[in-house]
């Protein structure tokens, strides 16, 4: 009975939730050459408020292993030291690695994020990010909309 209960409010949470015009999120997601990538947009309307990244290496797709990966993007994670309003992780498996990159985008510094390699920015982040031209850049760069 108490499940029960307790899934009857969590559905009725997110459905007020829905109903107030909160955040929503769209998905994305691209396989090749040994990389699978996912993005989590959380977007209000067109604005994206946060962004998920997960990419999942390959080492044997790549042509390396578990030892040459942590060389080559353990320096590359290094980049991402103490940026404001940015998380990075990488996690070396025997098989794959899986880096895991979180950025809240109200509390980013623009200027800090200008260097890093592989984020990239059309416009000033700092007037906001447009869920739509995301949505546009993602699909022209082969990747994919996970429907929800």
């Amino acid at each position: 009975m108490k499940k029960a209960w307790a899934l009857f409010l969590l559905a009725a949470v997110m459905i007020a939730l829905t109903a107030c015009g909160s955040e929503e999120t769209r998905t994305f997601e691209l396989s090749e050459q040994g990389v699978d990538s996912t993005l989590v947009y959380t977007h209000k309307g067109d604005e994206v408020v946060s962004q998920s990244t997960e990419n999942v290496l390959n080492y044997e797709e790549l042509g390396i292993d578990k030892a040459q990966a942590e060389e080559l993007f353990g320096s590359l994670a290094e980049q991402y030291e103490g940026l404001s309003g940015v998380e990075h992780s990488f996690d070396f498996g025997d098989e794959e690695a899986t880096e895991s990159i979180s950025i809240i985008y109200d509390e980013i510094d623009a200027e800090e994020l200008q260097n890093v390699e592989g984020i990239n920015f059309e416009g000033d982040p700092s007037e906001g990010i447009s869920m739509e031209k995301s949505a546009e850049m993602l699909l022209d760069q082969g990747y994919t909309e996970v429907e929800e």
